[in-house]
């Protein structure tokens, strides 16, 4: 049993090393095992909610971030319903929905409306609550 453990704890020691060495993302001992902190999941869902009212009023004006927001839209429905559910990727659709958000977010930011404003804002508080969760 002692060898199985600690051989685990090898891996999840050489695994984030070997992933930085190649350029990829370098994931926690806690986000290699899959646990992230489900807080991020409400600023997930409220994100979504954002940038879905952002694409459709953009979208309607002829605004250029709509597809951002479209995309954020869904993948922050994706990731929230992952950290609820503890899916065992949660912690790598944490990652992809960070790095989405921040995509959106500078898109909506090069736009002077309103509601992209709130989108961009509302975007780098979803990415900076996922990148926290993910410890």
């Amino acid at each position: 049993m002692n060898r199985i453990l600690l051989g685990r704890r090898l891996w999840l020691a050489i695994v984030p090393a070997l992933l930085g060495l190649f350029g990829l993302n370098v994931l926690t001992a806690a986000a290699a095992e899959g646990k992230v902190d489900k807080a991020c999941a409400a600023k997930c869902r409220a994100c979504a909610e954002t940038c879905e009212k952002c694409s459709e009023t953009c979208d309607a004006s002829g605004g250029g971030c709509c597809a951002d927001c479209n995309a954020c839209h869904h993948l922050c429905l994706a990731c929230a319903a992952s950290v609820e559910q503890g899916g065992p990727l949660a912690a790598d659709v944490c990652a992809l929905c960070e790095k989405m958000c921040r995509q959106c977010a500078a898109s909506c930011e090069k736009c002077d409306k309103e509601c992209c404003k709130k989108c961009a804002a509302s975007c780098k508080e979803c990415a900076e609550a996922c990148r926290a969760a993910r410890g």
